[in-house]
């Protein structure tokens, strides 16, 4: 090798990892003495394999401000956004406009690692300062691969999103950990995964601890803009975290279908799982096909969290429908749920400008441990135009909506 790998957590290793990177499908990396230190982003190729010991460190050095490692890409400046995008997407999203998408990569795999965005010492969150010059913050950037698999690593202290996933498909993202302490500026837009629009055929499943926003983003509406289907989330294992999923479509042609999300365990200090439009076009969002079920989840104490701007105490409930948005067949089953907080907010909260077609709810469960005030099943200000239901308990007692 023309590189030294030092692994020493003082000599900079992105020169030698690079190389094995381009010259090796199957990178093994050995334990280093210390932690392994990058200056710049690790460009991975087509039919590669990264292999890290679980818990061996990679950590970006100081003032590095960039993705700690992306796919290969091939530049091509271009506009590619839709008119209808919000100025600030375009900003934090920009790497869409800056690379071409008729070079898909493919066979792409990732495995073991503690990836340390050491975010304390990057350029802060460009939402928090409004200052878009292209950097998003984000820990890992994958864009436009068929065949990605993430698996057995730890993202510690992003900036932002810890993985973002645009243009995907086929791919598996599990057993990963999420060690979130101080953010830069705040405990703010620190997600876990952070789906885009274009991604097809996934799995994620088995995420553990806590993030400062979405641990799972299904965004329709960001970076390429575009479908999100067939995907199924398992297991997320959590406690006083912002949210556990979050679907997000503002239009018909970027809907949210055949999604399933199942075995989420925690307490939120936002919502469990929404439904929401967020950007506020002239359309409606669509939503097709949800399955939600084995969910054991409450409100947790928004106190916690480091964040002199977190949204004061907002009534969004375990299970949130928001905006302009019409779902299709939505079926909720097996909600469990035990308050220890003083809360008011329902199991299932329904906006004024929702409309469900079809939707089926089954056993369900919620008890008060905190007083002797019953909590609302479902608050609904919106058009649900076919609803089945069975098994519905409060304070045990039969619920009949």
């Amino acid at each position: 090798m023309k590189f030294n790998l030092y692994g020493d957590g003082f000599h900079d290793d992105t020169d030698a990892i690079q190389e094995m990177l381009d010259t090796m499908r199957d990178v093994t990396l050995p334990e280093p003495e210390k932690y392994y230190l990058i200056s710049r982003s690790l460009v991975i190729h087509s039919n590669t394999k990264l292999t890290l010991p679980r818990y061996a460190e990679i950590r970006l050095a100081p003032h590095s401000d960039c993705v700690m490692i992306k796919n290969e890409t091939v530049d091509e400046v271009g506009d590619r956004f839709a008119p209808k995008i919000y100025d600030f997407a375009k900003k934090f999203f920009s790497y869409v406009n800056m690379y071409s998408m008729d070079h898909p990569c493919e066979n792409i795999e990732i495995c073991g690692g503690i990836w340390n965005f050491n975010n304390k010492e990057q350029k802060p969150n460009a939402f928090s300062t409004g200052i878009h010059d292209g950097y998003s913050g984000f820990g890992m950037l994958f864009l436009n691969v068929r065949n990605l698999k993430i698996s057995s690593l730890t993202f510690k202290d992003p900036i932002t999103f810890a993985v973002t996933l645009d243009t995907i498909s086929y791919f598996q993202v599990s057993d990963i950990t999420f060690d979130y302490n101080d953010g830069n500026l705040y405990q703010s837009n620190m997600d876990g995964i952070h789906v885009c629009g274009n991604c097809h055929h996934g799995s994620i499943e088995k995420l553990f601890g806590t993030c400062y926003d979405d641990i799972v983003a299904l965004n329709a509406e960001e970076g390429t803009r575009g479908p999100i289907s067939d995907i199924s989330v398992k297991g997320i294992y959590t406690d006083k975290a912002y949210s556990a999923v979050r679907l997000l479509s503002a239009s018909d042609e970027c809907p949210v279908r055949n999604v399933h999300i199942s075995d989420v365990y925690g307490t939120f200090y936002h919502f469990c799982i929404c439904l929401m439009q967020f950007y506020a076009m002239d359309s409606r969002g669509v939503f097709e096909n949800i399955t939600i079920d084995n969910v054991y989840a409450s409100k947790s104490d928004r106190s916690l969290v480091k964040f002199p701007r977190v949204f004061k105490y907002r009534p969004y409930g375990i299970i949130d429908f928001e905006g302009n948005i019409d779902v299709k067949n939505i079926n909720i089953q097996n909600v469990h749920r035990r308050e220890f907080i003083d809360t008011s907010v329902p199991m299932i909260n329904v906006f004024e400008t929702v409309t469900i077609n079809n939707m089926i709810l089954n056993n369900f469960s919620c008890v008060n441990c905190k007083d002797d005030n019953a909590i609302p099943f479902v608050t609904n200000k919106g058009d649900v135009k076919n609803l089945c239901y069975d098994n519905l308990y409060l304070e045990n007692e039969k619920v009949e909506l």
